[in-house]
């Protein structure tokens, strides 16, 4: 992950209500506690995690961004 999106991350989750946390924290199946570790933080979230969070964040935060390891279409082709 590269500095400015560390830094979209960190945006993002100060950006949001302490009720949004908890509502992205509960469609992705996790705590706030642990979404802040990987918004916040930039904790590198399993690919399962990376998934949930992009459906809970209605794509506001990709997958390729938490974990371009694992998502980069590139390496695909």
């Amino acid at each position: 992950m590269t500095e400015s999106q560390l830094k979209h991350l960190k945006q993002y989750w100060q950006s949001m209500s302490p009720q949004r946390r908890e509502e992205v924290a509960a469609k992705a199946e996790t705590t706030t506690a642990y979404l802040r570790q990987v918004l916040a933080c930039g904790r590198a979230p399993g690919a399962v995690m990376a998934k949930n969070i992009e459906l809970a964040t209605g794509g506001e935060i990709s997958r390729r961004t938490l974990r371009p390891d694992i998502f980069d279409d590139q390496k695909a082709a």
